[in-house]
């Protein structure tokens, strides 16, 4: 007989077990109450981006803000080869006219995080909003 409750209980605590295992597995597997769902944003395949950081330099500083220029002329440049289809001239209208549009987005751009670097680096504080890199879209 007693053979019989050892058996009982080797069986109910496999049966625990087992279903310890299944609430574990149900609750990793569901989303937390209260949690945002998931956000997809998808592209316009019709415009070109390039993003710039410059969250690694010290833009109060000159040679912080020259390796920005710098980041950007870079980006401009490979944005605009890839909107004209490639560099037929690097004096070609095509390629002109779109380094002017995107310098004229990101000189901005450039200049509100410069102040804001300075303003920072002066008064610990600044009225502009902090931003991580630079924006530039152009269409294709």
């Amino acid at each position: 007989m007693a053979r019989i409750i050892f058996e009982s209980r080797g069986r109910l605590l496999l049966a625990a077990g087992t279903l310890a295992v299944a609430l574990a597995g149900f609750a990793a597997a569901t989303p937390a109450v209260g949690k945002e769902p998931a956000v997809v944003v998808v592209a316009n395949p019709d415009l070109l981006t390039r993003r710039i950081t410059y969250a690694d330099l010290n833009l109060a500083s000159l040679p912080g803000q020259a390796s920005l220029n710098r980041r950007v002329a870079y980006a401009v440049s490979s944005l605009c080869h890839e909107a004209t289809d490639g560099p037929r001239s690097l004096y070609s209208l095509a390629n002109r006219l779109c380094g002017e549009s995107a310098w004229k987005q990101a000189r901005p751009q450039i200049s509100a995080a410069v102040d804001r670097a300075g303003d920072l680096a002066l008064t610990g504080t600044s009225p502009i909003a902090a931003a991580a890199g630079i924006a530039i879209v152009l269409p294709k």
